[in-house]
């Protein structure tokens, strides 16, 4: 199936129990062609920089939370390709569907590429790619009400379209909120897509959430939701202006 060219960018920050998904998730990347591959990693030094992982590894000094935001948009700085994909480092789809997502950018601004997810089981996730994305379980957002997040796990810009709406929010710190926002933005100035396809999330442990700073997220996220269509577009002139800073201070 023919493909357009396109940039990847992962936010990582290192940890031993979740580098084998990295892997597997780079490897399914580097099954397309036409394929740029940006690897943020942000930590108080670099854990990864020594392996020869077939991306571009771009390393940002930070001794805060991890910030996943700030990642994709370091990495937006680099990026060739017209169309951007920010996507997790445990996700995976099947190709024809996440190519399908590709070629809808040709009508779109931004495009979620799937409307489900599904949580491979420890054992799931240690079998090959081709028979991941064979799995016909049910996943979140088809068996419940709860729908998927347009904006969180795999989403497709236009290059453009991303900078119009001001990149990430880099307020959210820690866990959560981001992608929330980032709908909202999308929702008012973009004309996008969910398509019908399914993502495959690799088992992984849960880290202890910090309930200060998800909680100071929390409140970020109420007042962007009560804001005017008219008041998100001036957070977007100011987002713009420290978009993606890779010296920026680590005061938290």
């Amino acid at each position: 199936m023919n493909q357009p060219s396109f940039t990847f960018i992962i936010g990582y920050r290192h940890r031993p129990d979740r580098f084998n998904n990295l892997k597997r998730t780079l490897d399914w990347i580097n099954g397309f062609s036409n394929a740029q591959i940006i690897l943020v990693e942000q930590d108080s030094h670099s854990k990864i920089s020594h392996l020869n992982l077939r991306c571009e590894h771009i390393f940002v000094k930070s001794k805060m939370p991890y910030n996943r935001s700030w990642a994709f948009n370091v990495g937006l700085k680099y990026a060739k390709s017209q169309v951007v994909v920010f996507g997790d480092s445990d996700l995976v789809m099947h190709p024809d569907e996440f190519i399908n997502g590709l070629k809808a950018m040709a009508e779109y601004e931004m495009v979620s590429p799937y409307s489900s997810v599904l949580d491979l089981t420890p054992e799931e996730s240690g079998i090959a790619l081709e028979q991941i994305v064979k799995i016909n379980r049910p996943g979140r957002g088809e068996l419940d009400h709860q729908k998927i997040n347009i904006s969180g796990g795999i989403s497709i810009f236009r290059k453009d379209a991303i900078m119009k709406i001001g990149g990430w929010s880099e307020d959210f710190i820690g866990w959560g909120g981001e992608d929330d926002f980032q709908t909202i933005k999308v929702h008012h100035f973009l004309k996008w897509t969910e398509l019908k396809g399914k993502c495959f999330h690799f088992y992984h442990g849960r880290d202890p959430i910090d309930q200060t700073q998800y909680q100071k997220n929390l409140q970020i996220l109420q007042r962007a939701k009560s804001m005017s269509k008219e008041e998100v577009q001036k957070s977007i002139g100011v987002s713009l202006q420290k978009i993606g800073m890779k010296n920026k201070c680590d005061n938290f």
